[in-house]
């Protein structure tokens, strides 16, 4: 099973401030009244060329080196911030996951091949797991698989969900092409032919 995303994780005032200092960023509703913002190629850009001299923690594979001080000044006001990263292709790869709450690290950048970081990540920002599900599902990220489920059309399986009806069968059988009318008169024109000829 795939799963590779790439998103900052929050609600309330982190992702405000973040939203804020970041134009061109979008949010998407998650579950809980928790949101993402999924780090596109734009946002990539921008948080590396605004610290050029950044590094990136060696646990975060994807994560644009400077995500940590620009986490840090989007909760320094109060709020709290997750990224998490998630890369897995046929049951290998790995995830990781770094949380700021109140402008301070909250979870240093961590790696794992499986589950742990990104719940660890998620309950220190706050997620509270809901009955047999961990933080990770809680909030949904177990639906969205790929940052394509993160476009506005959400997410790609369950697109169409709420579509509209389709129109029944007989609507579309109403409909009968001209070419099928035509070839129908053809047809009785060669049979009143042909009753004419074969009785003269």
């Amino acid at each position: 099973m795939t799963h590779s995303v790439r998103l900052i994780i929050g609600r309330e005032g982190g992702i405000a401030a973040f939203l804020q200092a970041w134009p061109g960023t979008r949010v998407v509703e998650l579950a809980g009244g928790w949101q993402a913002i999924p780090v596109d190629e734009t946002l990539y850009d921008a948080v590396v060329a605004a610290h050029p001299d950044a590094v990136r923690a060696e646990a975060l594979d994807f994560a644009p080196a400077g995500l940590d001080a620009a986490l840090a000044a989007a909760t320094a006001g109060g709020g709290a911030l997750a990224y998490v990263e998630t890369e897995y292709f046929g049951g290998t790869g790995g995830q990781s996951a770094m949380a700021y709450v109140d402008g301070a690290v909250k979870m240093e950048p961590a790696r794992a091949e499986w589950a742990g970081p990104i719940n660890q990540a998620l309950r220190r920002i706050g997620v509270v797991p809901e009955g047999e599900k961990d933080a990770f599902d809680t909030i949904g990220l177990g639906e969205r698989r790929t940052m394509e489920d993160y476009e506005p059309g959400g997410p790609v399986r369950l697109r169409g969900v709420h579509a509209e009806p389709a129109k029944p069968a007989e609507a579309e059988k109403a409909f009968v092409p001209l070419w099928k009318i035509a070839l129908v008169i053809v047809a009785m024109i060669a049979v009143g032919v042909f009753v004419a000829v074969a009785n003269p």
